[in-house]
């Protein structure tokens, strides 16, 4: 038995080579519609649809498989940004209602909209935005402020 979390991350050249004849059964757990896997090479990877995870590709072609449809994990708030534009079918656990709401300020989400825009990073192409940054270290240092510990605070970012 071979059982792989995070599969719709994990290249199928990597996922292929841990299957032995002696493999039985193979589970794939994860989410293809949130990261991909991430390859060396962009071009090798678009033109040879190497940017596909072996578990997206069943999915694709309508191999049996599972959904969980009932999240437990974030607000209501949170799960209207992603349903059902992304997830169609998923439903809020009745715990998530009874949350208390955030000391501190007005609503349990918010947006902020500010004009300093992102640097590049060299190293690794990849971007940082120092203002947003600083932000949201004097916002946690808010919260902990209004009586929440430090492992109670958890900052979320888009990629």
């Amino acid at each position: 038995i071979v059982v792989v979390e995070e599969a719709a991350e994990v290249l199928e050249a990597h996922l292929v080579s841990s299957l032995t004849r002696h493999c039985q059964h193979l589970i794939l757990i994860g989410d293809h519609k949130q990261l991909r896997p991430n390859n060396a090479v962009y071009k090798l990877a678009k033109n040879f649809n190497f940017n596909i995870s072996l578990f997206e590709r069943m999915v694709n072609n309508e191999i049996p498989c599972y959904t969980l449809n009932e999240q437990h994990r974030m607000r209501p708030e949170i799960a209207s940004l992603i349903t059902p534009s992304i997830y169609n079918e998923l439903k809020n656990h009745i715990s998530v209602y009874n949350r208390e709401h955030i000391r501190g300020v007005t609503k349990n989400m918010f947006f902020l909209n500010h004009n300093i825009y992102e640097k590049e990073v060299e190293e690794n192409s990849s971007k940082s935005n120092d203002h947003e940054a600083r932000f949201l270290i004097m916002f946690a240092r808010y919260l902990i402020l209004q009586g929440y510990k430090t492992d109670q605070v958890t900052i979320l970012t888009t990629y």
